[in-house]
């Protein structure tokens, strides 16, 4: 009997081999009928630091109407590409605006090497590591000019345009043109809504990464103007990108309305007050009500590469004398739920 099992195995062990294999791989196929199919593994994102934003708290309990809330429940984040000005371009920008003599030299914590010129009536100055440049006329020393009219609206921009070529300051990112502003001279710059009686028009804009403005902690500044006086004098250059472009990253969930309201006291802090142009102090807000919002990104003052978004919202601030004023606020803008 043995023997003719041993004969048996010998003359078909390829068939029963076959069908212990065929065999084994419909157990496998039933031992996984009925399981979820793996998933991939979720890639996780890196964590962010919410964004440093100073200023005034916000009182308890402020008044929220905001029913323009509409938002995307995601955005993405951006990438900052460095801007720097070498020693010699810097020096030719200083001879654009007729200074010769050799800058002097200091050190920010935040942006770096700073080079700085003055003469009896104007003042410049330029940080290489950053790209901030700052040139106007000491309106406490010169008087502007009071003769001829004041440029339009194209002369002004083609103006700033010419200089931002002269100055190899072309942007080459998109950006928006701001509405310009007229301004008379009270104890430095103050709007008026007569264009007849200023002494100044001023013209700027801000990049734009996706559809969103970038700004800075002054949320009523583009980040790079012209103000010119009459007959065309340059009296204030501004130029505050301290990037060179922008690369858009990761996308994050956004903040909900009620999440809004929740984290307003906590992380925002108000910006903008219409007093702080009157006085030097702080103003104390007693009270504070928002009826408008906007998505914005922020560009942080320590030259923070990665570029978060914000919600920026505009109300109405009481002062602890009683006094109404307008005001602004900054928000982080990603959930952190």
């Amino acid at each position: 009997m043995a023997r003719k099992i041993i004969q048996f195995f010998k003359r078909y062990w390829v068939f029963i081999l076959l069908a212990a294999i065929v065999g084994g791989l419909i157990m496998l196929r039933l031992s996984q009928r009925g399981q979820p199919p793996s998933l991939p593994r979720p890639i996780s994102k890196p964590s962010l630091t919410k964004p440093k934003i100073t200023g005034i708290k916000i009182p308890f309990g402020p008044n929220l109407d905001l029913a323009d809330f509409y938002f995307p429940s995601q955005l993405k984040i951006f990438q900052g590409q460095e801007s720097k000005i070498s020693s010699d371009k810097a020096v030719k920008i200083a001879q654009e605006f007729n200074f010769s003599q050799p800058p002097q030299k200091s050190e920010d914590v935040f942006l770096g090497t700073f080079y700085a010129w003055s003469s009896d009536t104007h003042f410049l100055s330029i940080a290489l590591d950053s790209s901030k440049i700052d040139y106007g006329l000491n309106l406490y020393q010169a008087e502007p000019p009071t003769q001829e009219a004041l440029p339009s609206r194209e002369t002004i921009k083609t103006t700033l345009e010419n200089l931002l070529a002269r100055l190899d300051l072309t942007p080459d990112f998109e950006f928006k043109w701001q509405k310009e502003e007229y301004l008379v001279q009270d104890h430095y710059f103050s709007p008026t809504s007569i264009p007849e009686e200023a002494d100044f028009i001023k013209v700027g804009f801000s990049p734009i990464l996706g559809q969103n403005q970038l700004v800075s902690l002054n949320p009523t500044e583009p980040l790079v103007s012209l103000t010119l006086g009459k007959g065309g004098e340059i009296i204030r250059f501004q130029y505050q990108v301290y990037f060179s472009s922008f690369e858009g990253q990761e996308t994050y969930t956004l903040k909900t309305k009620e999440e809004v309201q929740k984290s307003l006291t906590k992380e925002g802090k108000i910006v903008y007050a219409g007093t702080l142009q009157k006085t030097t102090k702080e103003p104390k807000i007693t009270r504070a009500s928002f009826d408008q919002i906007r998505l914005a990104y922020f560009q942080e003052p320590e030259k923070t590469p990665v570029i978060q978004p914000i919600f920026i919202l505009s109300g109405r601030g009481i002062l602890a004398e009683g006094e109404e004023t307008e005001i602004i606020s900054y928000l982080p803008a990603i959930s952190s739920e």
